[in-house]
């Protein structure tokens, strides 16, 4: 049997100290890159609100609840079986058809290509003081069977993700 000289145990610890400072480095490596994912991640949230005199007012509001801004990718609106590529504004205007005129109706109209900043908050359609019409859009933006807005949006790092209807979590689609 040989004898291990001090060259040869010397070595051996070498190698394993440089093993094991790689695989540190490749752990950190991974955990800095989930860090930055993270640290610019948009949420988008839709939900109802009624502001006011219950009846009077209604606003359908998306919101980034995320640290990061979302870059708007497409906008769908599924009624049923059927989707329209379609802000929630032009929908109204286009498919609901209000029974009245809609007289302080307000909109923020969204597209491919808006940006939504990190904490910002807009109101998709609204209507102000109309007992008619809000009652109206409230049964459409409502209910589950009715409408849902679909919003498909990214990251700054390209991770996509899509949120679609009333206080539901977005969902990672890459």
């Amino acid at each position: 049997m040989k004898k291990w000289s001090s060259d040869r145990w010397l070595s051996i610890v070498a190698i394993t100290a440089s093993l094991g400072t790689l695989f540190t480095i490749v752990y950190q490596t991974n955990l800095i890159r989930k860090q930055q994912y993270a640290s610019v991640l948009p949420y988008l949230e839709m939900w109802n609100s009624n502001p006011g005199r219950e009846g009077m007012s209604y606003m359908y509001v998306l919101k980034n609840n995320g640290i990061g801004p979302a870059f708007i990718k497409d906008v769908k609106i599924h009624v049923g079986d059927s989707a329209y590529i379609d802000d929630p504004a032009s929908f109204v205007h286009r498919v609901i058809k209000p029974k009245d005129s809609i007289i302080n109706f307000y909109y923020s109209n969204i597209k491919k290509g808006t940006l939504i900043p990190a904490g910002s908050r807009i109101e998709l359609v609204g209507v102000k003081n109309d007992s008619i019409n809000s009652p109206i859009l409230k049964r459409w933006f409502s209910r589950t069977d009715s409408i849902e807005v679909e919003i498909i949006y990214e990251s700054v790092y390209g991770e996509r993700w899509s949120s679609r209807g009333i206080a539901s979590e977005p969902k990672r689609l890459n």
